[in-house]
């Protein structure tokens, strides 16, 4: 079985480059595929979601350290001189945002204020931050840049939009070049944060051909994005931090979306199963968008980035990482 390959660019964006959040789900495909291309790349984590750090080689340089101590932060920087830095480190589990909602402002705004003033002490002035789609205002059809609106209404959201005011002004007023990335619906394995999939899996593993799983709202329709991609696309725009305009935003998405009824649907279909779905309103959030899908026409304009994978093949992927049969089924050509 051959796996789909992610966007590669032709060359490193920089030679130095610094991964906040550098051990985790996301931060750590980041750090492969830049050390890959030819950088050093500095992968810096608190460990705070239990991942390890990637190991020390000629090309990875991990350092354990908490982008909220703003000590801390400046001596990283100025030891390590970063070209440019790739800003993913975040506090991003809704439950845990809903839940702690102190916590998640003190690292997401907080943090990204300790590393805006690390880099400006450093004299470094390149930066590309992880957003969200979930900062748009509720909208039907594709969510775009330049004519769909803004509108947070969970605490993550209101963090990533506040990201966008703080870096966009710390760009006008340094005279740095900044930009952010709307980040939609990630999947993969390894994701510490990703209930849902593991979730149904185990209930249809557990069931006969004909399963019936407990679910909350499957309405709800969402623009997933298989992890490689979604690191690809990380660096594909520090590749283009130093075009066009300083300050600037781009959507990372499929500009396809399921419900999570179909979601369901295909696992059942590549495990070979016809799965029943009862609804569980103790399950429901009490703030779910219906539609959240992603337009990512400028990024592959602009970059030449294209999602290489589709929900099927990143299904298919993490069903073989879990160890689940899934009845004979390959990826997508």
């Amino acid at each position: 079985m051959i796996d789909p390959v992610s966007f590669r660019p032709e060359r490193p964006p920089f030679n130095r480059v610094l991964v906040t959040g550098g051990a985790g789900f996301i931060g750590s495909r980041a750090v492969a595929l830049l050390a890959d291309l030819g950088c050093h790349v500095v992968a810096l984590d608190s460990g705070y979601v239990g991942l390890p750090l990637p190991k020390q080689t000629e090309s990875v340089t991990p350092i354990h350290a908490d982008i909220r101590d703003r000590e801390g932060m400046k001596a990283a920087l100025a030891e390590y001189c970063p070209d440019a830095v790739l800003h993913l480190a975040a506090v991003h589990h809704i439950p845990t945002c809903e839940r702690e909602p102190h916590l998640a402002m003190e690292v997401n705004i907080m943090g990204t204020q300790s590393l805006l003033e690390a880099m400006e002490a450093a004299e470094c002035r390149n930066l590309v931050m992880a957003s969200s789609g979930a900062v748009y205002r509720w909208d039907e059809g594709p969510l775009n840049e330049a004519t769909t609106g803004t509108g947070a209404t969970d605490v993550y959201s209101i963090t990533k939009l506040t990201n966008e005011y703080q870096i966009g002004g710390w760009a006008d007023r340094t005279g740095s070049r900044a930009h952010a990335v709307r980040l939609f619906n990630t999947i993969g394995s390894g994701d510490p944060n990703g209930h849902l999939i593991p979730d149904i899996l185990q209930q249809i593993a557990a069931g006969d051909d004909q399963p019936v799983i407990q679910l909350g709202n499957t309405a709800p329709k969402r623009d997933y994005i298989y992890v490689d991609d979604v690191a690809a696309g990380f660096v594909a725009v520090l590749g283009h931090v130093l075009e066009g305009e300083a300050r600037d935003i781009f959507n990372l998405s499929t500009g396809r979306e399921l419900n999570v009824a179909e979601l369901v649907k295909l696992m059942g279909d590549i495990m070979g199963k016809q799965v029943q779905i009862e609804s569980d309103p103790s399950r429901f959030r009490k703030i779910d968008r219906l539609q959240q899908l992603g337009d990512p026409s400028k990024l592959s304009a602009r970059t030449g980035w294209q999602p290489a994978w589709t929900a099927r093949d990143a299904l298919v992927a993490i069903m073989r990482d879990l160890g689940y049969a899934t009845n004979g089924v390959t990826q997508a050509a």
